[in-house]
């Protein structure tokens, strides 16, 4: 796995300030503006926004934070204080991203759901959302 070779047995903290260094200087340029003026658009329109990614939480948090919203992500598993290169539990992608959803979630308590995704394993997570957007900031 990626994540072994590259940050295996790297210390948490190390790993955390290498995800903010990629957070401040490559994050904005990732980020589609249209997506962020959706963000933006939704949160004043008072919606409880989620970021759902199959990406790790140490990258993503902080970011998701700064803008307000909040995050579901794959949760890295860490030995020792340390990265260990795997994944703790599975990876947030495809039906496990309905799955942590409803674990955090109760739908049905919510007016309406909307969903946003860009790859093939978001498309059961569009599937349990009232109004689905593929590809919507492309």
């Amino acid at each position: 796995m990626m994540l072994g070779y590259f940050f295996g047995k790297m210390p948490v903290d190390e790993f955390n300030k290498l995800c903010e260094q990629f957070i401040n200087e490559k994050m904005p340029s990732l980020i589609r503006p249209k997506a962020l003026k959706e963000i933006k658009k939704l949160k004043e329109g008072g919606a409880e926004v989620v970021i759902v990614s199959a990406s790790p939480e140490n990258w993503l948090n902080s970011w998701c934070r700064s803008i307000g919203v909040k995050c579901i992500a794959t949760r890295l598993a860490i030995n020792e204080n340390k990265i260990s290169g795997r994944i703790d539990g599975l990876n947030c992608h495809g039906e496990e991203k309905v799955r942590r959803i409803n674990e955090i979630y109760d739908l049905k308590t919510f007016s309406s759901v909307y969903g946003y995704g860009d790859t093939h394993g978001d498309k059961p997570m569009l599937s349990i959302a009232d109004y689905r957007f593929y590809k919507p900031f492309r």
